[in-house]
């Protein structure tokens, strides 16, 4: 098989090769539900062709019934390791052998290591978004007065944590639905920089805040954002976590037609990638053929 290839394997194909693995060099996937829209196999096939490793990496369709059963196959398989993505990264976290400190300090996983049979659960979203956001703006989140939209949902939550561990001047965490940010007040009731809205406020949040992080669920929108213009200032930046494999997503659209800086996922995509790449194999991580393979698209 082309070590590019797109192909999407299902649980049920990957048990088929039980007991023994005849997959060759497929030793790598992304694991999500959906996944067919992935962009990870470009990246990270990109930086195996670079260090010359024999190995090539996937995509893997798994509903939230079948991630048990996905990790047995890929533990029983030899796999090196894999990524998480949407649904799993909070079921994940119960399903490895052990947890990186860091990511049990955020409470999710994105990055499974298989170390002769232990499944390790680390999480490097948050060190992705903190790279991305120095790389798209050149702006220090420490630095910065920063909203967070969809704080209650499993990606907004990891990343609530990690961003107020930075410190920022200020953290402004906007959910939909109050009650979904309740185990986060209890966490940082000792942060006085941290405060709790939601989306009726976003005027206000936007008066508050200079760099706009969307977590929710307005970038896999399709119809254009309505937000008021005069939201806006000269010195915000918008970065929606989310991305497309083809076009602008709403929030990016947004704030380009409006004249402010305003930056996809695939930043973040790239960085958390190249982190992960790191704990499979230990060894430099050709960020540059990563960026090109990405950014291509």
């Amino acid at each position: 098989m082309d070590p590019k290839s797109s192909e999407v394997w299902t649980v049920e194909r990957l048990r088929a090769l039980l007991p023994s693995p005849t997959t060759a060099g497929f030793r790598l996937a992304v694991l999500g539900d959906p996944v067919e829209h992935s962009l990870s196999p470009l990246m990270q096939n990109a930086a195996l062709e670079a260090r010359q490793l024999p190995y090539w990496y996937d995509r893997l369709l798994v509903s939230p019934a079948e991630l048990e059963m996905a990790f047995i196959c890929l533990r029983s398989l030899g796999f090196i390791g894999w990524n998480l993505t949407i649904p799993h990264k909070l079921a994940g976290y119960r399903l490895v052998d052990r947890l990186d400190s860091e990511a049990e300090a955020l409470g999710a996983i994105n990055t499974v290591v298989n170390r002769d049979g232990e499944l390790i659960g680390f999480n490097t979203d948050g060190r992705g978004l903190q790279a991305a956001l120095v790389d798209a703006f050149e702006v220090d989140p420490a630095k910065s007065s920063i909203a967070l939209l969809g704080a209650g949902g499993g990606a907004g939550q990891a990343s609530a944590r990690f961003l107020a561990k930075l410190g920022p001047e200020r953290l402004l965490l906007v959910n939909r639905t109050a009650e979904k940010m309740d185990g986060l007040r209890h966490e940082l009731a000792a942060s006085s920089d941290v405060s709790f809205w939601d989306f009726n406020q976003l005027g206000q949040v936007f008066l508050e805040a200079d760099l706009i992080i969307n977590a929710s669920s307005l970038g896999l929108r399709e119809t254009p954002l309505e937000w008021d213009r005069g939201w806006l200032r000269p010195e915000h930046r918008l970065f929606d976590m989310v991305y497309r494999p083809q076009g602008a997503t709403p929030v990016v659209a947004w704030g380009q037609r409006n004249g402010v800086p305003a930056v996809d996922g695939r930043l973040m995509l790239l960085h958390q990638g190249a982190f992960a790449f790191e704990h499979w194999f230990g060894q430099p991580v050709p960020l540059a053929a990563m960026r090109e393979a990405l950014m291509a698209r």
